[in-house]
């Protein structure tokens, strides 16, 4: 099973690129703290101080300002910016979910659908909606 999950952000896509793997921005509406810039290749630790919690995630592959792909945990990860008349349609898919995992696939896609409206307050009106900010 995959999670795929989309929403319109009324922005360029080189800015909601950045705000992926910039480590500057990612704290404005997912994590609090990125170790590095994302790059192809690099391990990148991500860390949520509101929860005392911290992951890594290895970057496996870029296109710049249109393609973000990861693996945390056991699940790779992709981030899909496709660009339309009013800016870009971000799309996130998790994959590689089993059929024991179905509750963690309604946690995981509510989390996305989260952080992907987080992106968009973000972005288009610079609205911090991290959960350290609730």
């Amino acid at each position: 099973m995959d999670i795929q999950t989309k929403m319109q952000i009324n922005v360029t896509s080189n800015k909601a690129f950045e705000a992926f793997v910039n480590p500057e921005e990612i704290s404005g509406f997912w994590f609090s703290h990125s170790s590095d810039r994302w790059k192809e290749g690099k391990t990148i630790t991500l860390k949520y101080a509101e929860y005392n919690a911290e992951l890594d995630i290895e970057i496996t592959h870029i296109e710049e300002n249109r393609l973000i792909e990861f693996t945390w945990g056991n699940h790779p990860v992709e981030i899909h910016l496709e660009e339309n008349d009013e800016g870009i349609v971000v799309t996130t898919i998790e994959k590689d979910f089993d059929e024991s995992e179905v509750e963690q696939v309604l946690g995981q896609k509510e989390g996305w659908v989260y952080m992907l409206s987080c992106l968009k307050a973000y972005l288009e009106h610079n609205v911090k909606i991290r959960a350290a900010l609730l």
